[in-house]
């Protein structure tokens, strides 16, 4: 794979952690567990694979909340949200 397909490819992963910054904002906000689960779900392995490993590990760090059965507090996703913007701006 090229240089130039990696980039191409990291800098998709930044818009979709954007995108997933705002979601996560918004369900947040609506008080929708299911997608906040489904967002942390999915960043802890993606952010990861391109190396932002304090997003994968905060991400992670919510999902293992969920599947130890308790909602990650409101302080630990807006701190997910505050490091994407921080890491990918």
């Amino acid at each position: 794979m090229s240089d130039d397909t990696l980039a191409a490819i990291r800098a998709r992963f930044r818009l979709r952690a954007l995108a997933d910054a705002d979601a996560l904002a918004a369900a947040l906000d609506a008080g929708d567990p299911g997608q906040i689960e489904a967002l942390v779900h999915g960043l802890a392995g993606a952010a990861g694979i391109f190396g932002f490993t304090e997003i994968s590990e905060q991400a992670k760090a919510a999902d293992g909340a969920f599947a130890g059965g308790r909602a990650p507090t409101r302080a630990e996703i807006e701190t997910l949200i505050a490091l994407i913007l921080r890491e990918m701006a």
